[in-house]
């Protein structure tokens, strides 16, 4: 496993050490666990769904990523072109949504529970020291993309919550201000208008709780927010003229602790604070989960929604009013366009545009993604894994069917209901023995197909 110059871990070193150091049983294991998962939520044990759009910033608006269930896609041509990157290469399992965030130069942040990662080719990612075991919760950056913060965890029975701070493309990253004891902080953002205003929600004992920083971080103060039983409250922007005004998203029946309003299945509540979070009104809410939250430039408009109640618009703070009745997971103002990722259906469209006033138009669905970038050689990541994952994810978002990655003639897997394997993130290994069987009749064939000595 080898560093560069300012200490990144190169991940495909640490995957390449890990391969020579397993067994062949384990390692063709590795490769093989991708193709060996449930029905309806095939690519990773889950229902596959996009989840979260980013555009680059400035000069590199070409750069474009949106999060999956099973992974990303990634355009560099705005939106001409789009591949695919595994879980594996990004160095997350299956059941995780990483926060994403691009720095000013391009590189694409990718926050873990474990510390982050960094990539600006999509062949080589890199482990940011500074960060390493730590759990990223959140990442923020300045309209420019020049400062990127992040919230950290320390991963100890007592939680402990700090916030850093990078003003080099993620290469670097110094932890300012407060230790929060008992602290787990979820998300942060920063004012576009003022970068020394921050806030950050989270729970202190379980309670929610909204912090506000006047200082760039090194001081935060508890605000006076009151959320009227609502849990998971999630700051979903900043007004980009005025930094006492903010929103923040949360789930308004009870629901787990440190679960955001985008994660919840619960009722959705938008509010509206114009004193710097001292103060909240509610201004939308929806019968199902609000997984969607946009901003525009000039902050007149906001739009929130979810997959059971579509896509609002709220002007000037006014009355909300229906925007469109397409089920959202996502909803993202960027570069004068009103982006949304559609919830799934199977050869549907994954990815909306809009002007934000009229009706949405597809911009991405499965069929356009070409799968991991060619240009990437031997020895990475998103060369020799993504492949075969991809021949998995492809065939679940197109068809019903389940492909066996490790087959050139793409046969036909059988593949245990979903309620069977308890392969669902956060669920139990019920179904071990079927697993344990089908890897058993995966591991035969390929040795009967590589002549290998039995």
């Amino acid at each position: 496993m080898s560093a560069d110059r300012e200490g990144h871990i190169d991940v495909g070193d640490r995957w390449r050490d890990v391969m020579r150091r397993c067994p062949p049983v384990l390692a063709l294991a590795l490769l093989a666990v991708p193709s060996l998962i449930p029905g309806v939520a095939q690519a990773n044990g889950r229902f596959p769904n996009a989840q979260e759009f980013h555009q680059g910033p400035g000069a590199n608006r070409d750069l474009m990523v949106v999060r999956f269930t099973f992974g990303l896609a990634v355009s560099v041509d705005r939106g001409q072109r789009w591949e695919y990157w595994c879980e594996d290469a990004l160095q997350y399992g299956d059941g995780y949504d990483p926060p994403l965030s691009y720095a000013a130069d391009g590189t694409l942040l990718v926050a873990l529970q474990d510390g982050l990662v960094s990539t600006r080719n999509g062949c080589t990612f890199r482990r940011q020291p500074d960060l390493e075991a730590l759990a990223v919760r959140d990442l923020a950056a300045s309209p420019d993309g020049r400062v990127t913060w992040a919230i950290a965890l320390t991963p100890s029975t007592t939680p402990e919550s700090r916030v850093a701070r990078s003003t080099d493309n993620g290469l670097t990253f110094e932890f300012i201000g407060d230790r929060f004891a008992n602290t787990v902080l979820e998300t942060i953002e920063v004012a576009p208008s003022d970068p020394q205003r921050l806030y950050a929600s989270g729970t202190i004992d379980g309670a929610p709780v909204l912090l506000r920083s006047d200082d760039g971080g090194r001081r935060w103060g508890r605000t006076a927010a009151r959320f009227d039983g609502a849990s998971g409250v999630y700051v979903s922007g900043v007004d980009p003229r005025d930094p006492d005004v903010l929103y923040l998203r949360a789930t308004a029946t009870a629901a787990p602790a440190e679960m955001d309003a985008g994660a919840a299945g619960g009722s959705g509540v938008l509010f509206r604070s114009d004193d710097g979070g001292e103060t909240l009104r509610v201004l939308l809410r929806t019968g199902g989960p609000m997984r969607g939250f946009a901003l525009s430039d000039d902050g007149r408009r906001v739009w929130a929604g979810g997959p059971r109640d579509g896509a609002w618009r709220v002007t000037d703070g006014g009355a909300p009013a229906l925007l469109s009745a397409e089920p959202v997971e996502c909803l993202r103002w960027s570069a004068g366009v009103l982006w949304a990722c559609r919830t799934f259906e199977r050869d549907g469209p994954l990815l909306l545009r809009g002007d934000g006033e009229g009706p949405f138009v597809p911009v991405l669905t499965a069929a356009a993604i070409t799968g991991p970038p060619p240009r990437c050689p031997a020895g990475t990541l998103n060369r020799d894994i993504c492949p075969g994952r991809w021949s998995v994810v492809r065939t679940t978002l197109l068809r019903a069917a389940v492909m066996d990655a490790s087959s050139d003639r793409g046969a036909v897997v059988e593949v245990p209901r979903p309620g069977d394997c308890g392969c669902h993130a956060g669920g139990p290994a019920s179904g071990g023995a079927r697993w344990i069987a089908s890897l058993g009749v995966w591991w035969a064939a390929r040795r009967r197909r590589s002549g290998c000595p039995r």
